[in-house]
């Protein structure tokens, strides 16, 4: 987002800005150059104040000034966002391109002080005027302005521009708490317009983050790029004890600045993977035996799953073929258990009453071969001729008949499978 297209934004959080002095008449502005002259002119389209009843406008006080003779306000809440070189580079050639659209704000220094006024607002464009060889231009307050002002006006201001994180402005309330700006959270609340809980998370989450040096080092060089709820995550894992005696050592081996913010959590406190160790029970290669490329690959890990992995466009109907067959042979293997129920299943999907009664017992007795090898039972020729004579007679009815005949003549009959053919 440019400095032109945020400028719109900005005017409705400007135009409730406090202490605005008010009066009648056209609207102007005051530029003062270096030299201590004076500009009388009307105030831009784009920075024009709500006119509000009556013909009363806002009178704004804007000045120029060289970036050298600026510094920020103690207070300033833009530790990183929005100031890497690609954005302020990009906002530079805006500036220098259409002029500087929207104001900062600043407050005079006392007389002395090394430099002229001190920015509340306005960072990123103080630099990028800087980079653009301009001077900044910004609505001057004079010194009397409160640090609890100052504080309101930033705050309106940076939830329209290019956002500063959720840790920045926590560290920021910390240090005005700390300093006596505001007398409670409460307090602090109610001036910049925010709901108290968000306040107090958010002192809560920098407190734990910034205050044991194992994680400052790790979230201070990225916490520009916090959203709340990451933040948040990361503290309440930060002050639980025992998951903290696990994190510190992994902080101990990563270097500030070298993990992202969104994977900090992460490398801190995920429960590392156990690295998997596969055995390969079937491997084809698409070149010569042992290099090239993987074109079919059955494997098994220590848990006893087992995966394939085929490259099918480049495998030929023999290979296809012989693939099929091993994939069935672990199938069978890890089935074992349920091998009677795909035994039972096979012959409700392939048999009929009617085919098993008038079918020759040779051809029956060959499916029910078949049916059990598929399932991997290894019968011989006796049980499937007794499994065969079972099904062609059916003394008790179809389904029942199969149950039997898969649960063979010496064992017990009954529903080992459930209901045949569902």
């Amino acid at each position: 987002m440019t400095d032109d297209d945020r400028s719109g934004k900005a005017l409705g959080a400007g135009r409730r800005r406090k202490g605005r002095r008010e009066t009648s008449g056209a609207s102007m502005f005051v530029e003062r150059g270096s030299t201590g002259t004076s500009d009388t002119r009307p105030l831009p389209p784009a920075l024009q104040p709500l006119d509000r009843s009556g013909g009363a406008t806002e009178v704004v006080h804007v000045e120029a000034f060289e970036a050298s003779d600026v510094r920020p306000w103690r207070f300033h809440n833009r530790a990183g966002s929005g100031m890497d070189d690609a954005s302020l580079d990009a906002l530079a050639a805006s500036i220098r391109r259409d002029g500087q659209q929207q104001l900062g704000l600043a407050r005079r220094l006392p007389p002395g002080d090394a430099h002229k006024v001190e920015v509340i607002f306005g960072v990123r464009r103080l630099e990028a005027c800087r980079r653009a060889g301009v001077r900044w231009r910004a609505e001057v307050r004079e010194a009397g302005f409160s640090d609890s002002q100052c504080a309101a006006l930033m705050h309106g201001e940076n939830e329209w521009t290019e956002g500063v994180s959720y840790l920045e402005n926590a560290l920021q309330w910390k240090a005005m708490l700390d300093a006596g700006v505001f007398e409670s959270q409460s307090a602090l609340a109610e001036e910049i317009g925010c709901h108290r809980a968000r306040v107090s998370r958010a002192l809560k989450t920098a407190s734990v983050l910034f205050g044991e040096a194992w994680i400052e080092r790790l979230a201070r060089p990225v916490m520009h790029e916090f959203a709340g709820r990451a933040a948040d995550r990361l503290a309440e894992a930060c002050a639980d004890e025992r998951r903290r005696a696990k994190a510190v050592p992994r902080a101990e081996r990563l270097d500030p600045g070298d993990v992202a913010a969104d994977r900090l959590y992460q490398r801190l406190f995920a429960e590392p993977d156990r690295p998997e160790r596969r055995e390969p029970v079937f491997v084809r290669w698409k070149g010569r035996a042992g290099s090239g490329v993987v074109a079919a690959r059955i494997d098994r890990d220590d848990a006893g799953n087992w995966s394939v992995k085929v490259r099918a466009h480049e495998q030929s109907p023999e290979q296809q073929a012989e693939l099929a067959e091993h994939v069935e042979a672990v199938l069978a293997a890890e089935t074992e258990a349920a091998a009677g129920i795909r035994l039972g299943r096979r012959l409700a999907a392939t048999l009929t009453p009617e085919a098993a009664k008038d079918s020759d017992r040779a051809w029956l007795e060959g499916c029910v071969w078949s049916a059990a090898r598929a399932s991997g039972l290894k019968w011989d020729r006796w049980r499937c001729a007794a499994v065969a004579d079972v099904l062609r007679r059916q003394p008790e009815g179809w389904e029942l008949a199969v149950v039997q005949a898969v649960a063979g003549s010496d064992s017990e009959a009954g529903g080992q499978f459930g209901t045949v053919g569902e």
